[in-house]
């Protein structure tokens, strides 16, 4: 008993710019388990390649069922999403028959149930204007939360960051930043780069940082090995502004992110549970880090699914970092799930209920649950055309 039967995917289109994908294993005792594998930049084919990887799983007990598909903490990027999804399943399904939260699956004991969150308000804000960042840092902050980030310098390059051009795009980032910080008085102001500086220009602009108030700078430089001395200089310097430097949210398990961290590159690694390879990668990579003085928070900007998950491992981690938290994208966020995520003043608590605790919606608007390769189901919550 607790053999894997059938496998379906799902994709849920939640903007212009975003769809959520979800794999969903059941099991001969009627339990279905769920994961997310959401990544930008979606290649033809993968809902084939990730319908086959978990139609793999198909006859093996769950104690057994993630061996046919390898124990990734390594690997290429979509490797590792597929394989972090099915992750995410088998822990739900594990938790459903033991009776106990993911955390638990895990070997967490139940504590750090709550757990703090920084709002990303970066997708909510399609109009890119530094007066409509403002406007949302404000609602958020009224919200109660005390930390939150954007991406602030749109179209900038690493070969157009010397220029003129670039400059322009630096001057209209700092300007956003600024209004952030202005909108929301005493919230911790955080600013993703997205790999958009060269190591110039991303010294060059800390002292702006420091004066805007930016507590927080993530992923400022082209994440290679040749850049780990420039980062290392770098987050002195951004420390002595009293910033932390932070990044490696697209990186696998400790083998991955090990000569960044060994080298002090981060005072901040941000393994994503959709990415890592699995659930258990990240713990172990959690202790690890904690070994050289570097902690880690969550990166975590997309669905449901994924902060259901990722508030089960910030409670299990229990280390104080703020967990990510996808600001107002999309009511698909609380819509999609039931229960629905609970976020209240800035936080959130992480479930004591089975597994996951709690399942999709769209289960029954969905195909049928087959089990072959070739029969991807694919479906999309009825949405009104406003959202």
């Amino acid at each position: 008993m607790g053999a894997i039967v059938a496998v379906r995917t799902q994709s849920v289109v939640v903007s212009d710019r975003t769809t959520w994908w979800h794999v969903l294993l059941e099991t001969d005792e009627g339990l279905v388990g769920a994961g997310e594998a959401t990544h930008e930049n979606v290649a033809d084919g993968f809902a084939t390649r990730l319908q086959a990887a978990a139609s793999r799983l198909i006859g093996h007990k769950l104690a057994e069922c993630m061996t046919p598909v390898g124990a990734l903490s390594t690997g290429n990027f979509e490797q590792r999403t597929i394989h972090s999804a099915l992750s995410q399943a088998v822990c739900d399904l594990k938790g459903q028959r033991q009776d106990v939260p993911v955390r638990r699956v895990l070997g967490a004991a139940i504590r750090g149930v709550v757990v703090p969150l920084y709002a990303n308000i970066n997708r909510a804000s399609r109009d890119r204007s530094a007066e409509a960042f403002a406007k949302n840092a404000a609602a958020a902050a009224k919200e109660g939360f005390n930390a939150i980030k954007i991406a602030a310098f749109d179209d900038l390059k690493p070969e157009t960051c010397g220029t003129q051009e670039g400059r322009d795009l630096i001057d209209r980032g700092l300007e956003r930043l600024t209004a952030v910080a202005e909108a929301a008085t005493g919230v911790d102001v955080m600013v993703d780069c997205h790999w958009r500086f060269t190591p110039l220009e991303a010294r060059s602009l800390v002292p702006a940082l420091k004066e805007i108030g930016v507590k927080w700078l993530e992923c400022p430089l082209r994440e290679t090995e040749d850049h780990i001395a420039d980062l290392v200089q770098l987050r002195k310097l951004a420390n002595d502004a009293g910033i932390r430097l932070c990044g490696l949210e697209t990186f696998g398990g400790w083998g991955d992110v090990a000569p960044f961290v060994t080298a002090g590159a981060y005072d901040v690694v941000m393994p994503d549970v959709k990415h890592a390879g699995s659930l258990k990668t990240i713990v172990e990579l959690a202790d690890r880090a904690a070994e050289h003085q570097v902690a880690v928070s969550l990166h975590n900007p997309t669905g449901p699914l994924a902060h259901f998950f990722s508030e089960q491992l910030a409670a299990a981690l229990d280390n104080g970092e703020r967990l990510e938290i996808q600001w107002r994208e999309s009511p698909l966020f609380f819509e999609l799930t039931d229960p629905p995520p609970t976020v209240s003043g800035g936080v959130c608590r992480a479930s004591d209920r089975p597994g996951l605790g709690a399942s999709l919606k769209t289960l029954a608007e969905a195909a049928p649950v087959t089990s072959t390769a070739g029969d991807t189901a694919l479906a999309t919550p009825k949405r009104e055309a406003n959202q």
